[in-house]
């Protein structure tokens, strides 16, 4: 394997045996070296490729990352990934090595100048995607042993959306407003049906799991067909209470998305919300 570029010290682009750009990251591996030289294959640490909607050149503004953000920092991110991808059991979009690098390494120039953000999005964060936040706060340790700073968890929240956005392989923003929708269809739920969701069962997961598809597929205006409307109206008048929930939220939907609900998207919604109905849940503070 040979030096295509230099990118630093620490970074060179090669080409792989199927002459596809691939960045090659160790200690030193740069030091010294110029086009043409051979690698050295001992301080060959990590290989990896990043390829994005079938372009097999290198991003611009990740070479640009690879050139300014310490070796630390990048193994780190690296880590991070290959973390969440063995945790979640899936791979991420390629550019999440460009979206959490770029991430990581404004958040540690924030914090050395004494800037603080809070993650407004916190609780949304910690119930609606618990294994991203969960890989967001050991993410922490990893840059912390990187940097040697220590960030709050709203840090790990951040971090748990650049996951989420990653398997989504979404714009940020509307992994935002899928998180936002998902948040207020849970606390019409919650106060159309007057009681604390059991947020630890298995019912309330399936429920955020079941709104996280509805909500990407309303997102993208792609629904599920109205296909069997008896099948719906057994279920309407079979479970009532959650029904009238239902409508209301298809109502907001409506409002709000400018999206009418088709049968079978309520019929299903409806019986995840009998569903949470019915598991055991803390009387409400309220009642």
């Amino acid at each position: 394997m040979r030096v295509s570029k230099v990118l630093n010290n620490n970074v060179v682009i090669s080409t792989d045996k199927n002459e596809r750009e691939v960045v090659v990251m160790g200690r030193g591996i740069g030091f010294q070296q110029k086009p043409g030289m051979e690698i050295p294959t001992k301080k060959i640490q990590k290989i990896f490729t990043l390829t994005i909607d079938g372009d097999d050149s290198i991003d611009k503004r990740y070479r640009e990352l690879l050139e300014d953000i310490p070796l630390p920092l990048l193994e780190a991110t690296e880590n991070i990934i290959e973390l969440a991808q063995s945790s979640l059991g899936k791979e991420l979009h390629p550019s999440i090595r460009i979206s959490l690098a770029d991430h990581i390494n404004f958040a540690i120039e924030r914090l050395c100048n004494g800037q603080i953000v809070e993650n407004g999005m916190l609780w949304e964060i910690k119930q609606l995607y618990p294994e991203e936040f969960k890989i967001g706060c050991q993410a922490l340790i990893l840059l912390k042993n990187a940097s040697g700073i220590s960030f709050a968890e709203d840090e790990a929240g951040f971090i748990a959306m650049h996951l989420v956005n990653a398997q989504l392989n979404e714009d940020m923003n509307n992994t935002i407003s899928v998180t936002k929708l998902i948040r207020d269809i849970v606390q019409m739920i919650k106060y159309g049906l007057s009681i604390d969701l059991n947020e630890s069962s298995d019912e309330f997961r399936r429920l955020v799991i079941h709104l996280k598809f509805f909500v990407h597929r309303l997102i993208h205006q792609s629904t599920i067909s109205d296909e069997d409307d008896e099948l719906f109206q057994s279920i309407r008048i079979k479970y009532p209470i959650a029904y009238v929930c239902v409508e209301k939220i298809s109502r907001y939907v409506e409002k709000q998305f400018k999206h009418a609900m088709t049968s079978e998207e309520m019929m299903f919604l409806t019986i995840h919300v009998e569903r949470v109905r019915r598991a055991p849940s803390l009387p409400n503070s309220l009642e």
